[in-house]
């Protein structure tokens, strides 16, 4: 180990109707084009699944509002992977990354699951060939805050801050205990 000029960086990843999409300035081979809501002109390649080590878990405020981020290294590239702070993919990869091994590879799989005019947005983890369930459940929710019903403009919705709120100090927490402490540093050395 030491000095390394790494001229590639992270790829970047966003999910969308149950795929991994990796955006592009020009087409390639494999992307599709197409016009985006501000009427710019992308192309995108899709993906069924990633796979690889997941090293890190953060949250992110853009202009576009609060994202996760995961970074994942399928031990030749970087990858972040990002997914809307509030949604079916990101809490149901929450709710399962507790029960993954971190030091082993795991395949991300984000779908869409249909039952009847309803439409799920989940991701489901994968380690040596078995889907991983729920840390939390319905069943045994643990300290896992309930969604909350409040009114909003007159209208019934869904609260889920205290949930999101607890998840994210949870793989805080869970990513922090997994870093090993740095080695000490030789006061002599010149710098």
């Amino acid at each position: 180990m030491g000095l390394n000029n790494n001229q590639s960086s992270s790829i970047y990843l966003q999910i969308s109707n149950g795929k991994l999409v990796r955006s592009f300035s020009s087409p390639t081979p494999k992307s599709v084009s197409r016009t985006n809501k501000v009427g710019k002109e992308v192309h995108e390649e899709f993906y069924d699944s990633l796979t690889g080590y997941v090293k890190g878990i953060s949250t992110k405020e853009t202009e576009y509002g609060k994202f996760w981020v995961i970074n994942v290294n399928d031990g030749e590239s970087d990858y972040t992977l990002s997914t809307n702070y509030s949604g079916g993919y990101a809490v149901s990869f929450l709710k399962a990354i507790p029960n993954a091994d971190l030091s082993r590879v795991m395949t991300i799989t984000p779908k869409i699951m249909v039952d009847g005019d309803k439409r799920n947005s989940v991701m489901f983890i994968n380690q040596d060939g078995k889907g991983l369930k729920h840390y939390w459940t319905k069943d045994n929710p643990g300290q896992l805050p309930n969604l909350e019903k409040i009114k909003i403009k007159g209208k019934d919705t869904w609260d889920d801050t205290k949930r999101l709120e607890y998840l994210e100090n949870f793989v805080k927490d869970l990513f922090n205990s997994k870093v090993e402490p740095a080695s000490a540093v030789d006061e002599d050395t010149p710098f």
